[in-house]
């Protein structure tokens, strides 16, 4: 083999291992592409239950309050009723 022909060969393997190198970076950017878009969309659905969350708190706080109303009206009554069975 003639030193042009191992110089070629040298230089193949080179291109060759250059070309794997920017196939793996080509790769890793479309992989860290497909993350961010995970990672925006675990976001967006963070945000969605978070406010979902803060709706439920506040209707559970009203939900409490008409229960604690109902629970004072019907002990009121209760009290009226006695009272009119007592006379």
């Amino acid at each position: 083999m003639s030193k042009l022909d191992t110089a070629t060969e040298r230089f193949k393997a080179a291109l060759d291992r250059l070309e794997a190198g920017l196939h793996r970076q080509i790769v890793r950017a479309q992989s860290a592409g497909r993350l961010e878009s995970e990672v925006n969309t675990l976001k967006e659905d963070r945000a969605k239950l978070a406010e979902e969350l803060d709706q439920l708190k506040s209707d559970a706080r009203r939900m409490n309050e008409l229960n604690e109303r109902a629970s004072e009206t019907l002990a009121n009554t209760i009290e009226g009723i006695r009272e009119v069975l007592a006379e």
